[in-house]
């Protein structure tokens, strides 16, 4: 009894640190992948083997990490891993989905932030909104890959930025009028925070509906105006009601609702928001962001409102998440904090077809 009492304390040590490893593994296999490549870059250095796994490892490792905070960001985001295969010249360049990955067979380049530019341009050309792109247009298309692109290399590597910019947003922006002007607006969108969480959430949204026709002129030109009626909100000045705060198009329908508690407001009066999003519904809006300040009494006052609209209308709270923005007050950009809840509509159209768009889409 006693051996085995000593026998079991000397592997409760190992079995521990196996079981911690393996719950690594399984929880953060991105991260396990960017330490493994740190640990074998100490290999490397005595004795000069592996070098190519080393730099497949920490592309992963930063690709999958990237991929997996995009699900924060967009709820109905799901994370794709990446798995890096180095090949020869006599080889083909391709690039596939295998069990939840997507698999790039690529060269190496002697310049290893090349290396990672390029990889991380086929993940972002190849998994990020693969549903909506096939209904806009090329313009579209790279100019959100480019603005993704360039938050994935400020996130996970700053020092690739100049080779990003060399390689891919020179060629591809500086010489197209279209892209340069919607990077602009996107720019001004993610200043206030609302690219990912309304933008990107929306056009995810758009390519869960499945259209007629794989393109449309129509889908277009909404997804545009869209755009532009979201720079609008961006750039107004607190308080300024003459920018409209909902859009109305054929396939993007949403409804922006900002809450402050003001004095008025003091003893909790929410009939006047829930009056509006009334409106809001009866003009089927299909998605209302409720938005504004993340102080503790506004944020309750927030979840208030959200907590009445639920009990009285048909909509269900999707998400909600606090995050910073650059608000403008007396043409002044001040940052602040934001809390945004998104309610979605269980009636939204998931298909529009021939009969409809004949009647709607002109």
């Amino acid at each position: 009894m006693t051996i085995l009492t000593e026998l079991s304390k000397i592997l409760s040590g190992p079995i521990v640190v196996i079981i911690v490893i393996i719950y690594l593994l399984l929880k953060y296999p991105e991260k396990v992948e960017k330490w493994l490549s740190l640990l074998l870059r100490f290999f490397y250095f005595i004795t000069r083997k592996g070098g190519r796994k080393i730099v497949a490892l920490d592309i992963q490792g930063r690709i999958n990490e990237f991929s997996k905070s995009l699900k924060i960001e967009l709820p109905n985001f799901t994370p794709v891993g990446v798995k890096l295969h180095w090949i020869t010249e006599k080889e083909t360049p391709s690039e596939f989905i295998s069990k939840n990955r997507l698999v790039i067979r690529m060269r190496e380049h002697p310049n290893q932030n090349k290396n990672f530019v390029n990889a991380s341009m086929v993940f972002i050309s190849k998994i990020f909104l693969t549903k909506s792109k096939k209904y806009l247009s090329k313009s579209l298309k790279e100019s959100v890959d480019l603005f993704v692109a360039k938050k994935l290399f400020e996130k996970e590597k700053p020092e690739v930025l100049d080779q990003f910019f060399e390689d891919y947003f020179s060629v591809k922006a500086l010489t197209n009028k279209k892209i340069m002007e919607l990077l602009e607006k996107y720019n001004i969108i993610d200043r206030v925070g609302l690219f990912y969480p309304v933008l990107i959430q929306e056009l995810n949204f758009l390519g869960e509906k499945v259209f007629f026709e794989q393109r449309s002129e129509n889908i277009e030109k909404d997804v545009k105006a869209f755009i532009d009626f979201l720079e609008n909100y961006a750039n107004r000045d607190i308080g300024e009601e003459k920018i409209p705060k909902n859009y109305e198009g054929t396939f993007c329908r949403c409804g922006i609702v900002i809450i402050a508690r003001s004095l008025k407001l003091a003893i909790g009066n929410t009939k006047p928001f829930t009056t509006y999003i009334e409106k809001l519904i009866d003009n089927k809006l299909e998605n209302i962001y409720l938005i504004g300040s993340a102080n503790k009494s506004n944020k309750e006052f927030i979840d208030q409102i959200n907590t009445e609209v639920q009990e009285n209308f048909d909509l269900q709270k999707y998400y909600s998440k606090v995050y910073k923005a650059e608000i403008k007050i007396h043409g002044e950009r001040v940052e602040v904090k934001n809390y945004l809840i998104l309610l979605r509509s269980s009636k939204t159209l998931r298909y529009y077809g021939k009969e409809y768009q004949e009647k709607f889409v002109k």
